[in-house]
């Protein structure tokens, strides 16, 4: 494969490549005879990206240009930061860079990019090839029933009022109105979360075709990838889809030299709507509240008496080492005098606890330091202490 890109589609290039490193790690590289396809899948096989580049988009084009028996094309996957390495800066690219040429070097097994830039500066960038082979997605665009056409500007400010935490959107779609809301799961603390809901009319949209209502939910960090791109190269969105399960395509393309394909599996989320979630979490937690008022009690003793409890409240250190009774007595004579009889059981308690665990004498650190108060000396000289020697010196021998 050889093929030249002029200068100003160089920047399209350029935002391509970028585009797709927002989905996926690798790139998949596919010459045919009217055509170069690029295409990425991310990490959990959940987005799939692909990018159509026609025969006129490239000033010189041959698709097997290196091949001598076969008919074949270049197909092969290439590290998708060794592509950003040769696409640095693709906003400026059509202002330095008059030419790419790419093409495939058979012997060294790399793909070479080459950029011809101003004042003669040639750039040259050899892409290791990690393996030949192709990537294809299944997937379906024309006979859905649902098909909506929007400028890429009023999605946009519609995802603005999201925060950058929300992993995944849900789109609801009816003939009245498009409703995009953040997705919440089921198990997440609905006091902690923003949700964020937002209708669109269907006059917003240049085209509103809704042959089945649905409601789908897909991940949001792609959908935003596509609609930065769609916005730098100010086309329209085109979006297909389905019922849930099933893929949604978004299309962006120029209708005449590249067609960009955007597929994003779709889920079902857990509940049906926002508020008749919350209303059921604010009713359980009601009923939990009220279980607990009514039960807490309950599990007191029912028949304690007036100034037992009064003293439990005064002074509650005093009764950690009496066992209340289960049963409590029917009758009870003269409550002042258990009360005593108790307070006095417990210092008893309280006496022979103390003498059986007597504290330790505290420990003073300045008296340990004083024994050792030589050791911390930096001028300390072993001669100065005089007395009998227990250990001499071992001879030199």
């Amino acid at each position: 494969m050889k093929c030249h890109v002029p200068g100003p589609n160089v920047k399209v290039l350029g935002r391509t490549v970028h585009a797709l490193a927002r989905f996926g790690d690798e790139l998949y590289l596919e010459s045919l005879q009217d055509c170069i396809l690029l295409r990425t899948l991310n990490a959990a096989e959940s987005a799939y990206a692909m990018v159509k580049f026609n025969k006129n988009f490239f000033s010189h084009f041959n698709y097997n240009y290196y091949s001598t028996e076969d008919n074949e094309g270049l197909k092969c996957k290439i590290s998708m930061k060794s592509a950003l390495n040769a696409f640095k800066s693709p906003t400026h690219m059509d202002k330095q860079v008059e030419n790419l040429e790419i093409k495939l070097d058979p012997e060294s097994c790399k793909l070479i990019f080459q950029l011809k830039c101003k004042y003669g500066i040639v750039k040259t960038h050899f892409v290791s090839i990690l393996d030949c082979k192709a990537m294809q997605a299944v997937y379906t665009k024309d006979l859905v029933p649902n098909r909506i056409t929007s400028s890429q500007k009023i999605l946009t400010e519609a995802l603005g009022n999201f925060q950058s935490s929300d992993d995944q959107v849900t789109l609801e779609a009816t003939s009245q109105s498009l409703i995009l809301r953040n997705y919440i799961d089921s198990n997440m603390d609905l006091t902690k979360i923003i949700r964020t809901q937002i209708t669109l009319k269907p006059v917003e949209f240049d085209s509103y075709t809704i042959g089945t209502e649905t409601t789908i939910t897909f991940t949001l960090k792609e959908f935003r990838a596509l609609l930065a791109f769609a916005e730098a190269l100010n086309l329209p969105l085109q979006l297909h889809f389905e019922t849930t399960g099933r893929p949604a395509v978004f299309i962006v393309h120029n209708g005449v030299t590249f067609e960009a394909h955007f597929v994003l599996a779709t889920s079902k989320p857990d509940s049906a709507t926002q508020a008749t979630s919350t209303q059921n979490t604010t009713h359980s937690e009601r009923s939990k509240r009220k279980e607990t008022t009514i039960t807490g009690p309950a599990k007191k003793k029912l028949h304690v008496d007036a100034e037992i409890s009064k003293c439990l409240d005064e002074d509650s250190h005093l009764f950690n080492f009496i066992d209340i009774p289960e049963d409590v007595p029917e009758k009870v004579n003269d409550g002042v005098n258990n009360v005593n009889e108790s307070v006095q059981v417990d210092n008893q308690n309280a006496d022979i606890l103390d003498c059986d665990n007597i504290p330790a004498s505290p420990t003073s650190k300045t008296m340990i330091k004083s024994v050792f108060k030589r050791c911390f000396e930096s001028t300390f000289d072993p001669r100065s202490i005089q007395g009998v020697v227990l250990a001499e010196d071992s001879d030199s021998e």
